[in-house]
């Protein structure tokens, strides 16, 4: 039976840009780009732990009021099946930095996104925002 991971995605949003981050290389996937998230822990909320995540990753506060759900999507990948709930951010306090050494990067969603390979959970995150 495959490992379960719930994780969390926040989509930073200003106008048409969205914050895409590129994976530290002492993690899996390493190199590729994904919306800012990672793993909800087993007393946390998916609001809680993106608040959490976002401020451990990229330094930035938010506030459950200004996250608004946007898709669940399942992955499966060899190392489990990924539970991935997608948060919009629209309003958040601080600079955007990539505190983990992440390369960050900021994709107008009315475009071909330049940053690859892209984490097939982000490629179907990109389908939603443009439709």
């Amino acid at each position: 039976m495959a490992k379960i991971i719930r994780a969390v995605a926040g989509v930073l949003r200003k106008d048409n840009l969205v914050l895409m981050a590129q994976r530290p290389q002492d993690k899996s996937h390493a190199g590729y780009w994904e919306f800012p998230g990672g793993k909800i822990e087993a007393d946390e909320s998916t609001f809680e732990a993106l608040i959490r995540e976002l401020k451990e990753e990229i330094g930035v506060d938010v506030r459950t009021l200004h996250l608004t759900n946007l898709i669940s999507i399942t992955q499966s990948y060899p190392h489990g099946d990924v539970y991935l709930d997608v948060v919009l951010v629209n309003c958040w306090d601080g600079e955007v930095s990539g505190l983990e050494g992440q390369a960050l990067y900021w994709q107008n969603i009315d475009q071909a996104c330049v940053q690859y390979p892209l984490l097939l959970t982000t490629e179907k995150i990109f389908e939603v925002l443009r439709s």
